[in-house]
């Protein structure tokens, strides 16, 4: 007769759990029953204590089995059944975490990518450590294509120091910016237009109350729908109206004033009324000091003069790019786009200038500027210069936009105030 060897409580604990604590011949289940471990082929009979030869049996069954061998096969045949399926879990479960392993690097390698393009931005200035923890922590609320735009869309916020170089400040600045930036370009279209307006007041106005100016636009917005406008009609008079006249109120007092006194007359209009007559009257009576658009077209120069210095910071990427060249061209195309909407302006004095075809547009992609932006094809990195290349020319355009002035926001006068203020500030600046 073999020697029966002790099953250790390991290997007791292994069969149990395998078999989920049921006896494998009558199915009852601990712990109503006491349960054993008993030998599919007996160990009389030669049967070893391997798991597949173990099974858990209750008390009662194992005491009538005795040490005769089953003769039906159906117990073996499920107790190896059930090692086929561990083995095969096991299996999946060492892919997945060789799959985890491989997002892991791919999450790694992505975060050098916009690692490097935020360094492409800022130097000679590097991101650090804490910088890549936070690249990791956008990566899991945001895709790399927003995060990519994100960061073109915070570069504004980069300023230069008197040597030309990107002030650490700024940079630091920056960064910290790009994340609220994200969140800000997912919002619906006006309230990502809103949170535009309010980030101008709070940059222009000495004064700025965050609640009560979102609670201001808010209600001039819900008029506009409470009247009947679409989301479209909405968009363009926030753009063409509200923005423009955020840049160039004195202050918080004077633009509250002004955005609650257009809300009341919203709330009082008649169906036969239009945006342009509410418009025309408020300018009717609006007297506009020279005082005031001094400052306002300084703003707009500025404006431009910070997407000149973007522009040369981008073109320091490219090769054969010379910032003092592009500059001096950077005044004249000004120069020259100026001259053409005074030019507008006299040839059909009853039209807007924005019902010429894309005028905006169309300038900026036949302009010269944009050759200082266009990649070789020899270039080792063609395809990061093809799209800074796309950037920059969205800039430009976004550079010329600040002299365009909608007859709906000034009175004639005005604009021929506002352009020859322009021209003799660039005429000045192309002489120097």
């Amino acid at each position: 007769m073999a020697k029966r060897k002790s099953i250790s409580k390991k290997t007791r604990f292994e069969v149990f759990k395998r078999d989920k604590f049921t006896c494998q011949y009558c199915g009852l289940k601990a712990p109503d029953i006491i349960l054993h471990i008993d030998h599919i082929d007996p160990v009389a009979g030669g049967g070893s204590n391997n798991l597949i030869n173990l099974t858990t049996s209750c008390v009662d069954c194992n005491s009538g089995k005795s040490h005769r061998r089953l003769d039906d096969n159906s117990v073996v045949e499920k107790q190896r059944r059930q090692l086929e399926l561990l083995q095969e879990k096991r299996e999946q479960v060492e892919l997945m975490v060789e799959w985890k392993k491989s997002l892991e690097k791919f999450d790694n390698d992505i975060n050098e990518i916009i690692s490097d393009y935020i360094n492409s931005k800022i130097k000679p200035l590097c991101i650090n450590e804490n910088g890549k923890k936070s690249i990791a922590e956008w990566l899991k609320k945001f895709n790399t294509e927003k995060i990519l735009d994100g960061i073109d869309e915070a570069a504004k916020y980069l300023k230069y120091d008197d040597d030309g170089g990107i002030d650490k400040k700024s940079a630091e600045h920056f960064i910290s910016k790009i994340p609220g930036v994200i969140f800000v370009k997912q919002m619906p279209p006006i309230k990502r237009k809103l949170a535009y307006i309010k980030g101008i007041a709070r940059n222009r106005f000495e004064y700025w109350d965050d609640r009560i100016g979102a609670i201001i636009l808010n209600n001039y917005v819900q008029a506009l729908k409470d009247y009947g406008w679409d989301d479209a009609q909405i968009l363009s008079d926030l753009e063409n109206e509200v923005m423009s006249r955020t840049k160039d109120s004195e202050n918080w007092n004077q633009w509250k004033s002004l955005i609650e006194k257009w809300t009341d007359d919203i709330n009082k209009w008649e169906k036969e009324d239009s945006i342009s007559n509410r418009r025309n009257n408020f300018y009717d009576n609006c007297e506009v000091s020279l005082d005031t658009l001094e400052r306002g077209a300084h703003y707009e120069q500025c404006c431009a003069d910070d997407k000149i210095e973007a522009l040369i910071h981008i073109g320091s990427a490219f090769p054969n790019f010379n910032s003092k060249t592009f500059k001096e061209e950077a005044i004249e195309t000004i120069l020259v786009f100026i001259y053409k909407i005074e030019q507008l302006y006299k040839a059909s004095p009853g039209k807007e200038v924005d019902e010429e075809q894309n005028f905006v547009c169309n300038f900026a992609e036949n302009c010269s500027l944009n050759q200082y932006f266009n990649p070789p094809d020899s270039a080792f990195n063609y395809g990061v210069l093809l799209l800074l290349s796309e950037k920059c020319q969205g800039i430009i355009e976004d550079m010329l936009t600040e002299f365009y002035l909608p007859r709906t926001l000034y009175k004639r006068n005005d604009i021929d105030s506002l352009i020859k203020i322009h021209l003799q500030h660039y005429e000045e600046q192309s002489v120097i």
